[in-house]
């Protein structure tokens, strides 16, 4: 090495680590850009659409609680929605939780949900199998039907389903014997093992997802 190069040794080295640098980024911004939603994609919610003229629909809604210290989980029970057939699993051991319908102030003196929530909103409450360890969290599933004639009705061809989804990651599943006709927002478009038309919608907004969804009877 020459006294020239042993001067610029500093700067040799600096452009060979930038150069590393660069060559890794791409690599670094996919992994950035798939790691960050994994922190916050823990619920997913399936509505499974039963016969239109049924106004019915199946709820599947997997959520972990991480809070620690945490006994309960607070679901919340939309207005104008009647909610029936409701249950709730232990994810990791498959073991039934207990629940209870609950207003807004119990809910409140649990501290399981925000100071400012009404006292007459409705909450389906979700007792764990034990309070949430320092550290660790805890996997639920919640089943339960909800009928609602003004988010889902039938139509003279089918069907309009028209419901605001608030969670990152929301799954369609249109009934037996429709096809997808129209989608106000955005969607993955799948099709069950059973025939069934399934639409996947993730919703990156700090707001409700505006989901309408029009089916069309099969002839």
């Amino acid at each position: 090495m020459t006294n020239s190069d042993s001067r610029d040794a500093p700067g040799m080295l600096s452009r060979a680590l930038q150069s590393i640098a660069m060559k890794k980024l791409p690599a670094l911004w996919a992994l950035l850009v798939w790691a960050t939603p994994a922190w916050a994609a823990s619920e997913l919610t399936v509505y499974q659409l039963l016969a239109p003229s049924t106004h019915a629909f199946d709820i599947v809604y997997d959520v972990t609680v991480t809070r620690e210290g945490s006994a309960y989980f607070f679901n919340p029970i939309r207005p104008g929605s009647t909610a029936s057939k409701e249950s709730a699993i232990d994810l990791a051991t498959g073991k039934p939780l207990a629940l209870a319908t609950v207003k807004g102030r119990d809910a409140k003196a649990s501290g399981g949900v925000a100071a400012n929530t009404a006292d007459d909103a409705g909450f389906l409450r979700i007792t764990l199998l034990q309070p949430v360890p320092k550290g660790a969290e805890t996997r639920i599933r919640i089943l339960k039907t909800y009928t609602d004639e003004p988010s889902y009705h039938a139509t003279e061809t089918g069907f309009v389903f028209d419901r605001p989804l608030g969670i990152m990651r929301n799954v369609v599943v249109l009934p037996k014997g429709y096809e997808l006709a129209g989608s106000r927002s955005p969607g993955i478009v799948s099709t069950d093992a059973d025939g069934r038309i399934r639409i996947s919608f993730f919703n990156d907004r700090d707001d409700q997802l505006p989901v309408r969804i029009v089916g069309r009877k099969l002839p």
